[in-house]
This record gives C-alpha cells, sequence and structure tokens, in this order.
C-alpha cells in the first residue's frame, strides 16, 4: 500500500497508510490570533470503506527551525494508528440542531420545526 514515512528533525514518527480506499494526510498548522499561536503536527486520515477517523501523530508540537521529512513509499504493512474513531450519526444529527438553533439565535431568526405529518391509510 501507498504509506507516508514521517519523520522530525532525523526521527521516524511513523510510518502511516490506510489501504486502497480512503485519504491519507500529513499536515504543519500555524494558527494564529490576538490570543497567541499554535505550531503543530499532524498525521492521520480516513479510511473509507469503515467511515473510521485514524491519527498516528495528533498536534505535536513544533519549534521554530523543526525539520518535517515526508517520504512516500510503498510497503506490505504500516503502523497501527494511536486513535481511531467514527462519527455517531445520532450526536452529529444533535450537535447540528444546537448549532442551527445558536445560530438562528444570534441573526435574530425565529425557527418554526415542521409538524411531522400523519401517513393516510
Amino acid at each position: 500500500m501507498r504509506a507516508f514515512e514521517v519523520h522530525l528533525n532525523g526521527k521516524k514518527l511513523c510510518l502511516a497508510g490506510i489501504g486502497d480506499d480512503g485519504v491519507l494526510d500529513v499536515s504543519a498548522n500555524w494558527v494564529a490570533s490576538k490570543r497567541g499561536s499554535d505550531l503543530f503536527l499532524h498525521v492521520g486520515g480516513l479510511i473509507s470503506p469503515t467511515k473510521e477517523h485514524v491519527s498516528w501523530v495528533r498536534q505535536r508540537r513544533l519549534d521554530l527551525g523543526d525539520k518535517i521529512t515526508v517520504r512516500v513509499v510503498e510497503k506490505k504493512a504500516v503502523d497501527e494508528p494511536t486513535i481511531k474513531y467514527r462519527f455517531d450519526p445520532t450526536k452529529e444529527l444533535k450537535n447540528q440542531k444546537i448549532y442551527v438553533r445558536k445560530m438562528a439565535k444570534k441573526l435574530g431568526w425565529t425557527l418554526q420545526a415542521r409538524s411531522k405529518s400523519k401517513k393516510a391509510t
């Protein structure tokens, strides 16, 4: 399988791979605001058939001068992800409803729930 061999300052962090169906990602992120900034590395992805989100490196702090090396390789086996999770559709719907209600309030909108129609028998 196609895989990413990730090193930080010459030290191997992981050999990440997800197989033939999914997304594999390595990203260096710098987030800055008036409250401060954060610089970090993430290695993760999505295994599409199982809808599992996976991570090998999650928000690893970086410093100025750090050297990140990503080598694209073909391997039969890769490291196990340190984190695996699936989104719960029920929780996701609940969170979306909470978000819509908050935004409606912020925008001064009034929400009206659609009445559930009864099936004719």
